[in-house]
């Protein structure tokens, strides 16, 4: 996941980016250059934004479910 995309993904989920940083435990100047390309976020830096991500998208946590490998499987 590109910076602009985490960024995207965290005005989509409707998250300050202090909100974001706080969730996936990054200090938010770090996570303010991760978004804007000036830092490649570690490994487990990413998931770690990735997981916080979808759990402030999906607080219920129904969007857990695998994705369809088949447009046969998606009706």
């Amino acid at each position: 996941m590109q910076g602009i995309d985490i960024r995207i993904a965290r005005i989509r989920a409707g998250l300050k980016l202090y909100e974001l940083a706080q969730l996936a435990r990054i200090r938010e100047p770090e996570l303010s250059m991760i978004e804007t390309g000036r830092r490649q976020p570690s490994p487990e830096k990413a998931a770690r934004i990735a997981e916080a991500l979808n759990a402030a998208s999906d607080p219920t946590g129904t969007d857990r479910q695998p994705a369809a490998s088949t447009p046969a499987e998606v009706a």
